[in-house]
């Protein structure tokens, strides 16, 4: 399997900016969140922030927009969230999310250390909410770390705008599905973390993917270009052995199924939000019988809990001009191919 880097404005430090604030020399007693005019879109589009320019905060901020009428976000909450950055020197929109797909922002005392304007505001608005953030603090990465100054005075700063879409739940929910005896089983402590996949005592020999549901999920439908938010494990089908999994980890794991092996792409597709799902993975729909290096070889086994599913726009167009390519080229060879066969049959007959 794959991990899919993706665009975030909170980075794996969880809140240090990606998106950089812009630093001019004009001078501006702006920089009041609330006096900015928003249009909002229910995230199905980009926002529309209107402000006098230059904006200049002189401390960090933030202002909520829309309180939302959603669930409440608290402690512990994993949040999937659109950003739009507009540069505070023109007002001008810097970039965003909605092209791509949203932030999977974990609601945790790294965040409180690292933005507490945001963590606090995410705590008082609810899912569907919207917020606003500025800060004339700049972060800066290299190989030595982040390092953080303080913009001068009258710097020009961004003015950022956020809707919470949803918010993923931590393990899979559902209804639990009766276990097939002859798969193997699946044991998770909720309270740790822990899982662990057990082979069944007789092994057979899997040619063709194996998609099972342990818990049916009630959400959408996860379509192949989709970007799921997981917990998974996976152990390998010859000895059992772990090589990968995320169900002890901080934060779950945003994967596009187009960047995955085929046998997560064809064995998730269809299955609901909230699901958990045993994959069972023949090694041509895995990574083969001699993969090499750091990659399992063999039959896989998978365990996967869907926590949410994005649909990312970038991924859905590029595997539609696939489509479309490959269609063209078929019906090209089914073109050439008709015009080839009266000559061929001419041919036959004058012999």
């Amino acid at each position: 399997m794959t991990k899919r880097s993706k665009l975030t404005i909170f980075g794996a430090s969880t809140a240090a900016l990606a998106l950089a604030l812009s630093a001019c020399g004009a001078q501006s007693n702006n920089g009041d969140l609330s006096k900015v005019q928003y249009t909002l879109k229910n995230a199905t589009a980009e926002p529309e922030a209107s402000f006098a320019t230059p904006f200049a905060a002189s401390s960090p901020s933030a202002y909520v927009i829309e309180e939302g009428n959603g669930d409440s976000i608290n402690d512990g909450d994993y949040v999937l969230v659109e950003a739009a950055v507009f540069n505070g020197t023109d007002g001008k929109l810097n970039g965003s999310t909605y092209s791509s797909e949203p932030i999977l922002l974990p609601v945790n005392d790294q965040l409180k250390k690292a933005a507490p304007q945001v963590y606090e505001t995410l705590k008082k608005i609810k899912v569907g909410g919207s917020f606003s953030y500025t800060t004339n603090v700049l972060q800066q990465r290299s190989t030595a770390g982040v390092t953080t100054t303080t913009a001068s005075p009258g710097t020009a700063t961004n003015v950022e705008v956020y809707t919470v879409k949803t918010k993923l739940p931590k393990y899979a929910t559902g209804k639990a599905v009766e276990a097939d005896p002859s798969l193997p089983s699946f044991t998770l402590d909720e309270s740790t973390g822990k899982a662990d996949v057990k082979l069944p005592d007789t092994k057979q020999e899997y040619t063709e993917l194996v998609s099972k549901n342990l818990i049916e999920g009630e959400g959408a439908e996860v379509k192949e270009t989709d970007t799921v938010y997981v917990r998974y494990i996976g152990v390998k089908y010859s000895d059992g052995k772990v090589f990968d999994s995320n169900y002890d980890a901080a934060t779950p794991t945003g994967i596009s199924l187009q960047g995955v092996i085929k046998g997560w792409t064809q064995g998730l597709k269809g299955k609901k939000v909230g699901s958990r799902v045993e994959l069972i993975i023949p090694a041509d729909l895995a990574y083969g019988n001699d993969a090499g290096g750091s990659k399992p070889s063999g039959t896989l086994v998978f365990v996967v809990d869907i926590l949410g599913a994005e649909e990312n726009p970038q991924t859905l167009q590029r595997a539609q001009a696939a489509s479309s390519a490959a269609a063209a080229q078929a019906s090209a060879s089914a073109t050439a191919s008709a015009t080839a066969t009266p000559a061929a049959t001419a041919s036959a007959t004058a012999q």
